[in-house]
């Protein structure tokens, strides 16, 4: 009875998601659809669906399966002879896509987790224009979002990403996006088709993973309707969200006037209220950002209000690959290339900034004080630090802060070409320790350039 019940609840709204949308109020000709096929119960789910429903809806349906290479070897082997059978079950086109690289050359930039993430969607555009697809579908359900929401807040997300995953964004559309896991999973076991489990969603290698099986599971047990509560305030968020998005486009205008540089008047934007300013700013960097793998963390940002005026040629802004100054009566926002540089792959990059835009808490290092290149790394035997005109090994300051051994590994280590000159305890909640070597007297009147080190969160 209950696998009756989630059926007919699965297929009412799948239907009406397709009824809401624009492209398919009219069937007089079939759109082409790809679905983001991975053999787990979400895909499968939306797979049996959309195949069973796909005359009614006035669609043809291709599967697409990307292998991150990820995971061992007999693992992947069985998912995929279990993908081509159902594919074959079904007669339905595949298309299999296999990482050769990609991922681990993007890590190095955003994290394993978002390169498997970006390598996944370059692989589903380029199967779109094979199949010449209409639409990308994917399987995300409304346990996808309650966790997207944990994470983001956690995360210090803004109201905008408070609204959690969207139903449809362009060309790509989530059919299940309303549906819980509980009845995905009862439809698919009642339909006998089994599916494929990836272990590493059991794990906690992955924050995804992390707020799935351990922290979602504590939170219910004190606030058993957290998702309905985190579903209100999501709505909540979209529709303060689109407000103060409207209020600022109408505000602030961005003129493009040219190789990723932006202008707008001064006196227009220092008159705003504080979170049209915040929002103007995020604004035009999605504009000058596209179609990257960048965020602009709002600690950041935030260090414009500190500013009531700015004088003629004085900057507002700096860091992250741009600058804006005050030009004339206008703002303007242009590249700066040479200050934004990721220096490792273990989630860490280093941005280089103004003193005066740092915060009491930032681990900063002046840029007159490093000689040779800077690099991030992990703490390494031998390792030692000169501070307080003392000559002290790592190893001996960290038993100091009782930092476990296995966490040892994860303290960034900054380095030039003499050595260490900072160790960013802080991070983890220990004490930060900078190296003699570059503790230089700020000059009066003098906004020195700095280096920042940022923690990327996957």
């Amino acid at each position: 009875m209950k696998s009756i019940q989630s059926k007919i609840f699965l297929k009412d709204q799948l239907i009406d998601y397709f009824k809401s949308l624009p492209a398919f109020a009219s069937q007089e000709n079939k759109k082409k659809v790809l679905l983001g096929f991975s053999g787990g119960p979400d895909s499968m789910c939306l797979m049996l669906l959309l195949n069973e429903l796909k005359e009614q809806l006035g669609i043809e349906l291709v599967l697409a399966y990307y292998n991150h290479m990820l995971r061992s070897e007999e693992e992947l082997s069985k998912e995929l002879s279990f993908i081509r059978n159902i594919a074959d079950k079904y007669d339905l086109p595949l298309e299999i896509g296999t990482d050769s690289g990609r991922i681990e050359e993007l890590s190095a930039h955003i994290g394993e987790e978002g390169a498997a993430r970006k390598a996944r969607y370059e692989f589903f555009d380029k199967a779109m224009k094979k199949y010449s697809c209409d639409y990308l579908a994917l399987a995300h359900n409304l346990d996808d979002t309650i966790e997207t929401l944990v994470m983001r807040f956690f995360k210090g997300s803004g109201i905008g990403g408070m609204m959690g995953i969207p139903g449809q964004r362009e060309y790509i559309i989530r059919p299940l996006s309303s549906c819980p896991k509980s009845m995905i999973l009862d439809y698919v076991e009642s339909c006998g088709t089994g599916y494929s489990l990836d272990t590493t969603n059991l794990g906690t290698d992955y924050l995804r993973n992390r707020v799935r099986n351990i922290l979602l599971p504590k939170i219910r047990e004190v606030f058993p309707s957290c998702t309905k509560s985190l579903l209100d305030f999501s709505d909540k968020a979209a529709m303060t969200y689109r407000f103060v998005r409207e209020q600022a486009a109408r505000l602030v205008v961005w003129q493009n006037i040219g190789d990723s540089s932006f202008s707008t008047s001064y006196s227009n934007f220092m008159s705003c209220p504080d979170v049209i300013k915040i929002e103007a700013i995020y604004s035009c960097f999605d504009q000058f950002a596209k179609g990257q793998d960048r965020e602009l963390p709002y600690r950041f940002v935030r260090t414009v209000l500190d500013k009531k005026s700015v004088r003629r040629g004085a900057l507002l802004l700096k860091g992250y690959g741009f600058k804006i100054r005050r030009h004339g009566e206008n703002l303007e926002w242009y590249p700066d290339k040479d200050n934004y540089k990721i220096y490792n792959n273990r989630g860490f990059s280093i941005e280089k900034t103004l003193l005066s835009l740092c915060k009491k808490d930032d681990i900063w290092i002046p840029v007159d004080g490093v000689q040779g290149e800077l690099t991030v790394r992990s703490f390494e035997n031998g390792d030692y630090i000169i501070s307080s005109g003392i000559r002290k090994k790592l190893k001996k300051i960290f038993s100091e802060w009782q930092v476990p051994v296995e966490l040892r590994s994860s303290v960034p280590i900054i380095c030039d070409n003499r050595g260490v000159i900072a160790v960013c305890g802080s991070l983890y909640g220990y004490r930060n320790r900078v190296s003699d070597l570059i503790r230089l007297e700020n000059k009066a009147g003098e906004d020195r350039e700095v280096y920042i080190l940022m923690i990327r969160q996957d």
